[in-house]
């Protein structure tokens, strides 16, 4: 007989979901491991509760040969100077600062770059940010712009963030700034890895398993489909055995989803993304928290089923087979064995 998907979850439903019961295990942040002034120097940084800020350049004479003057020797080193943060991104989270720029010179010739080496390449998050034009001399301050990066890609990864200001050695100095480096993580911890074969394979799509039912539900399933294939009718099998795992794996979707729905902190925008795509891929019911990970699933004790049959004759038919609807108004499809 062919068995369709009928498309439910058995669980218990929410009528006020006490607080414990989201409690979430603390997610790690992020941790810089070094903070490494270089290249020709003129780097100062210092690091307090607002986050990391930084000076990358010289800066301590103005140019005073006017509008495309001659040059100061001696007054402008030739080269970058750089600042490079490292970071154990861990459980993920967002990085957020300001920056500017100041500057004697044109862009052609002295500018800032700010960029992020990850595992899988580099991201220009700054390029090339100096005065408009070819002219020198004359004084430039860019605005004062907030950027933040979301590191959640990176999970478990170390990246590396790296400033640098060009200089030309002409004499028309230029320094960047950036100021409250700092991590945002979301609150909510990631979703937890599956590492079990069997609840890969559930999360694979193989969501159907009566083979690891218990005897007499075996037993009792086979008298079910008999009887309605006598009346022409047509089984539809949600659920059977379900591996532990993945069904904690169902309720930790549908717990952190609560917390997430409706946060629009930019920091947990990557998880939430994730944990919606997964609450839907799950077809999980805002009111139906999934059933625990030591339920009657799981013990290959409980079938979720319904039938083409009218529901009186279906369920005339379960009860002959020695089943039964234990939240016949919460969850009609749930049966168990008598």
């Amino acid at each position: 007989m062919l068995r369709f998907p009928l498309v439910t979850l058995c669980g218990t439903f929410l009528l006020g979901t006490p607080a414990h019961v989201l409690a979430q295990t603390a997610p790690r942040p992020p941790v810089i491991t070094a903070v490494t002034p270089g290249g020709v120097g003129y780097v100062e940084y210092t690091s307090g509760s607002s986050g990391i800020s930084a000076r990358i350049g010289r800066w301590d004479t103005p140019y005073d040969g006017g509008q495309n003057g001659p040059p100061m020797p001696g007054v402008e080193p030739q080269g970058d100077s750089t600042l490079t943060i490292d970071v154990d991104v861990n459980d993920g989270g967002t990085v957020s600062f300001d920056y500017t720029l100041k500057t004697w010179d044109g862009g052609i010739w002295d500018w800032f770059d700010i960029s992020l080496e990850t595992p899988t390449g580099t991201i220009k998050l700054v390029d090339h940010l100096g005065k408009p034009g070819n002219d020198y001399g004359t004084y430039f301050s860019s605005p004062r712009v907030p950027l933040s990066q979301a590191l959640d890609r990176w999970r478990n990864q170390h990246v590396r963030f790296v400033f640098s200001v060009v200089q030309d050695g002409w004499g028309d100095q230029s320094q960047g700034e950036i100021s409250s480096f700092a991590f945002r993580q979301c609150r909510v911890a990631p979703l937890t890895p599956l590492t079990d074969a069997d609840a890969l394979a559930f999360e694979g799509g193989a969501t159907v398993d009566t083979e690891h039912l218990q005897a007499n539900m075996r037993a009792a399933l086979d008298c079910v489909e008999g009887e309605v294939e006598a009346a022409d009718g047509q089984l539809n099998i949600a659920s059977a055995y379900r591996p532990s795992s993945y069904q904690a794996h169902l309720r930790e979707v549908w717990d952190k989803w609560r917390l997430l729905k409706d946060l629009r902190d930019p920091e947990c925008q990557t998880l939430r993304e994730q944990v919606r795509a997964e609450f839907a891929r799950h077809q999980l019911l805002p009111s139906q928290r999934p059933a625990s990970p030591n339920g009657r699933h799981t013990t290959g004790e409980a079938i979720d089923m319904g039938s083409s049959l009218p529901l009186a004759r279906f369920l005339s038919i379960t009860a002959q087979c020695g089943l039964v609807r234990p939240l016949p108004a919460n969850d009609p499809v749930h049966f168990v064995h008598q």
